[in-house]
């Protein structure tokens, strides 16, 4: 999901990113066989901010590697595109390689050698986090989600948060996706996966411990 340019600043994470790559939005939906499979990983910057975006494809039809870098850019800028896109594990990824080429997917250093472009993002301040509603106890912040959010996406931040059931009793309009809570640095925090407005419509509350001895508190990196 994110790889550090400098190997003792920024964690680096366990998995790529993958998407499965269909012929048009009608297969994805039946859940035909994918085309292909591209792979994403960000490149951060000493200080956490993205720095670039290193990514490859692979075609079922011949079997063949090629760059992503352009993919990648219309995935996040063309509808059509994304219609034809549905995120996936590694798991996911693994069960269509093999079905379409009979052998197992390559272990993710292996995958990385496929790299062979980049997309440079240009450097910019992090926005600022600006609590949405703040009581004597609690801060909560918003993060809204651009685009859709469809099952699989939202299966996936279920996964890579590891949200645990969560009582519905608290969620009347059955509009919360997942939920999961962590202390860190002595400080409860709390994600909140949510539907707000339309169907279409996303966001994480992320709240926290209000800080009796300070007005903005500083969250731990997660």
């Amino acid at each position: 999901m994110s790889r550090a340019g400098h190997p003792a600043a920024v964690e680096v994470a366990a998995q790529l990113d993958y998407y499965l790559v269909y012929a048009n939005a009608r297969a994805r939906d039946r859940a035909l066989p994918p085309e292909g499979i591209v792979l994403e990983e960000f490149v951060l910057r000493p200080d956490g901010t993205t720095s670039a975006l290193d990514s490859a494809g692979w075609t079922a039809a011949g079997g063949t590697w090629w760059s992503a870098v352009a993919f990648s850019r219309g995935l996040r800028t063309d509808a059509r595109l994304r219609a034809r896109v549905t995120p996936a594990d590694r798991a996911g990824a693994q069960t269509a390689y093999q079905t379409a080429c009979g052998a197992k997917l390559p272990a993710e250093p292996e995958l990385r050698r496929h790299f062979l472009d980049r997309l440079e993002l240009p450097a910019s301040a992090p926005s600022p986090l600006v609590p949405t509603q703040t009581t004597t106890e609690r801060r909560i912040y918003r993060v809204l989600l651009a685009g859709e959010l469809p099952e699989p996406g939202r299966e996936a931040l279920r996964s890579g948060w590891r949200m645990q059931p969560f009582d519905r009793v608290d969620d009347a309009a059955h509009r919360i996706a997942g939920r999961t809570r962590r202390t860190l640095d002595g400080q409860t925090v709390t994600w909140t996966l949510r539907q707000v407005g339309t169907e279409a419509d996303w966001a994480v509350d992320l709240s926290t411990d209000r800080s009796d001895d300070s007005s903005t508190p500083t969250l731990a990196p997660c």
